[in-house]
């Protein structure tokens, strides 16, 4: 059995494949460099261009590279009895910017950002530790980045108050929603 290809798997060619390879070096290329290099029509590159975005074979990001940039980020592994609750627990969660269901001894993986550590900490503490669901965490703390690795921020992060994350938190099911609103409007 013959192994697949990227190209088989992805349904591109060698000339989508030169077009992906020239974006990731260097996303502000113009689709004119592209068609000299290819040796395609600048109207084809942006057809081919879109195409892949399409297939969500080119995305665009936007956020704060790790390599960077001075904000804290923890790997956090946590090993639950019910994947789905965490999962639903963390969706919305502004510091959780990238989560996984993985296999082995943890099931999910999640990449939590802050300003300091002393935030993230009582972040996993509230949000994991406390949690009867789940059974084992596991935190390493990032100390550089090699490669360019770039992280949505949500700005919602400032408003922690060490109790929950924000609006939408679900972390502690009996506290109110949407909490740093009302205090807004109370004041």
């Amino acid at each position: 059995m013959k192994k697949k290809s990227f190209n088989d798997l992805l349904g591109i060619d060698e000339s989508d494949k030169k077009i992906i390879e020239m974006i990731e070096k260097d996303p502000d290329i113009t689709h004119s460099d592209i068609a000299k290099e290819i040796e395609k029509s600048q109207p084809a590159v942006g057809a081919r261009i879109i195409k892949l975005e399409r297939k969500n074979l080119l995305t665009k990001i936007v956020g704060f590279n790790i390599k960077k940039v001075d904000i804290k980020v923890a790997i956090v592994y946590i090993s639950t009895k019910d994947v789905e609750q965490i999962v639903k627990k963390i969706e919305g969660c502004p510091f959780i910017n990238h989560a996984f269901k993985i296999s082995g001894e943890f099931n999910v993986l999640a990449f939590i950002a802050a300003s300091d550590l002393q935030t993230i900490e009582k972040l996993i503490d509230l949000c994991f530790r406390r949690d009867k669901n789940v059974i084992n965490v596991k935190t390493n703390i990032l100390i550089e980045s090699i490669h360019d690795f770039v992280v949505p921020i949500d700005f919602q992060i400032e408003n922690f108050d060490g109790r929950y994350c924000g609006p939408g938190c679900n972390m502690v099911e009996d506290l109110p929603k949407f909490k740093f609103k009302q205090e807004e409007e109370d004041e």
